[in-house]
């Protein structure tokens, strides 16, 4: 009698056994969808703040063109006018160079395809991209540097006593650096993060 409920009991272990990996294997599935959901997710919201930046540096070269025509009605002096014309074309050469980089790196996105690519292939252009994004913002700390002096030569800040030069040396230097922080950190890396954590979770599940 004892051996008769020993073996139902042994069966019903055995049957139950056979059953978990049809469970784990639906679990590992779904994860792997919600994992690629994820990252499908904060690779659109980088391209749609690439498509943003597109299209800014549009409005801005707009801008500039406008304020080129305007220029002579202003009445400025002709030193001043000279200066003004220098800022602009400084200005539009900075733009058209991010429009450049913007569609670049907007291309490379759009096309990593998270759901026909393998884990391996997206994992190594999310890196190339990440790579890609640690060189912009040197780029960017170093043209804060130029864009600033160049400022300060336009508006004359050059000639203030140097204790009030320094005061807006060091305005100009902390709302840069949290500008930047801001962008790149709150906004840009925020989703890089987690696009790398969902990649990583990925390798994982598919290692096992």
């Amino acid at each position: 009698m004892e051996l008769d409920e020993l073996k139902k009991s042994w069966n019903a272990l055995d049957a139950q056994l056979q059953k978990e990996p049809i469970a784990d294997e639906k679990q590992i599935k779904e994860l792997i969808a919600n994992y690629k959901t994820n990252t499908r997710h904060s690779l659109g919201r980088l391209v749609i703040l690439q498509r943003f930046s597109l299209g800014t540096g549009a409005v801005g070269l707009a801008a500039i063109l406008l304020v080129w025509f305007l220029l002579p009605t202003f009445g400025f002096n002709e030193h001043l006018q000279n200066k003004i014309i220098l800022f602009l074309i400084f200005i539009t050469i900075t733009i058209l160079s991010g429009m450049w980089w913007d569609w670049k790196t907007y291309l490379w996105n759009k096309n990593t395809h998270i759901d026909e690519m393998s884990v391996a292939e997206v994992s190594r252009r999310m890196t190339r991209f990440r790579n890609w994004t640690r060189y912009e913002i040197w780029a960017v700390a170093a043209w804060t540097v130029i864009f600033t002096i160049l400022f300060f030569w336009i508006m004359d800040y050059y000639t203030l006593p140097l204790m009030v030069q320094a005061v807006l040396i060091g305005c100009y230097i902390i709302l840069d650096a949290l500008l930047i922080y801001f962008l790149y950190k709150k906004v840009v890396y925020k989703h890089l993060d987690s696009i790398k954590k969902n990649i990583e979770e990925l390798k994982d599940i598919c290692t096992e």
